[in-house]
């Protein structure tokens, strides 16, 4: 195990009737006037939205709007939001959602405190130095945004989807009800599902082999979420599994198994769905469920060991050689994608096969990339071939 130091300063309010706990938080704080950031009817319908605004209406706190935030969050909403508070500031920003309203919730809350443009921070020409504080409401788990300290963020005026980090982002309080998860579609399950499975395999997969106990609690998350996923598609109000869900969410990225590792771990799954999403407007765990197999494909005969451990640990494969039994488990996870319903081709994104070589182009502008493999511009073409 590598020494590490580990900081991660959001507090958190887990379980029913959590919002009513910001209550003390938005006094102590002495907030006036709150930005909410949101989506669109899935607020309404979870009862998120009627629980946050009665309460700062109770508290006679005024609550300016931004809303129909999309999924793979766009920096003209980003940009939006900062020109509303640069205008009328705010005290706190209360982004109501997932992962995309808490994303572009913490690219406002740095873009508003910085003088130029915020797209300046994802391409890396400034930095952060100061924040609005973010007290977010949950209502759906998958990216972990609620307690990390990363935005992602697509541009598509640069065709580019890319990510900022800054300590300053930690929300300071995340509440996190699952009673607010009762409705969502079950395609949301699965694919936020399929998203908090790779925060982790991205761990677990980078070759590090120094950090067995986070290698463990790794494993066991992942068997987590193979339980739980489908109890939710069967009873979507199960409380105890949706519980079980989002605190495995919060777990899986928020920086604790990056703990002892040599590496932060291996992202590049992600890269290569994030070019789906900013492309053709692919779900993210949609993108990630086609990627990751074909990724591990790729690199698994070079590589066997970390999917040999995958198979024995998660899908109890202990027969064969570690290059058998790292081709098993990933077909094993490939299995358990389709049984959820989660899309394992581009064929089944509908993308045809130009998109390939389109998608190979906007990834090869990050240049090489990856922890296990480093992948270059070749690399990239033949995980998308196999993709399809």
């Amino acid at each position: 195990m590598q020494n590490f130091s580990w900081f991660n300063p959001t507090k958190i309010l887990f379980g029913k009737g959590s919002v009513a706990k910001l209550e003390d938080y938005l006094r102590n704080a002495n907030v006036k006037t709150a930005l909410l950031i949101y989506g669109g009817k899935s607020v309404f319908k979870s009862g998120a939205y009627a629980q946050v605004t009665q309460l700062l209406s109770k508290l006679k706190i005024a609550f300016p709007e931004v809303n129909e935030i999309k999924s793979n969050p766009r920096i003209d909403k980003v940009r939006e939001a900062i020109a509303r508070i640069k205008a009328s500031p705010v005290d706190v920003i209360i982004p109501i959602g997932g992962g995309s309203a808490f994303d572009t919730a913490k690219a406002v809350s740095a873009g508003a405190c910085y003088d130029s443009d915020v797209w300046d921070f994802f391409e890396k020409k400034a930095v952060p130095t100061k924040a609005i504080p973010i007290f977010g409401v949950l209502t759906a788990s998958a990216s972990s945004s609620e307690v990390n300290n990363i935005a992602v963020i697509s541009n598509p005026e640069k065709n580019f989807k890319t990510s900022m980090t800054s300590d300053l982002l930690y929300p300071k309080i995340s509440v996190i009800d699952p009673e607010f998860q009762f409705t969502l579609p079950e395609r949301q399950t699965v694919y936020g599902g399929v998203d908090i499975i790779a925060h982790i395999l991205e761990r677990l997969l980078d070759g590090d082999e120094g950090s067995e106990v986070m290698d463990d609690l790794g494993y066991s998350l992942i068997r987590t979420m193979i339980r739980v996923i489908p109890e939710l598609i069967e009873d979507p109000k199960n409380y105890d599994s949706r519980a079980d869900y989002a605190w495995t969410a919060c777990l899986a990225h928020c920086g604790i198994f990056s703990c002892g590792r040599a590496t932060r771990g291996d992202f590049a799954s992600h890269k290569l769905g994030h070019a789906m999403s900013l492309l053709y407007d692919i779900p993210h765990g949609a993108s990630l469920s086609v990627a990751m197999p074909a990724w591990a494909r790729y690199l698994y005969e070079e590589n066997p060991v970390p999917f040999a451990r995958l198979g024995e640990n998660v899908f109890d494969i202990f027969d064969g050689s570690d290059e058998e039994k790292a081709i098993d488990a990933i077909e094993a996870l490939e299995d358990f994608f389709r049984d959820i319903g989660a899309p394992v081709t581009m064929r089944e994104l509908n993308l045809s096969e130009d998109s390939i070589e389109k998608l190979t182009e906007n990834v090869a502008q990050i240049g090489e990339f990856g922890t296990l493999k480093k992948l270059n511009r070749d690399d990239v073409l033949e995980i998308y071939k196999l993709a399809y």
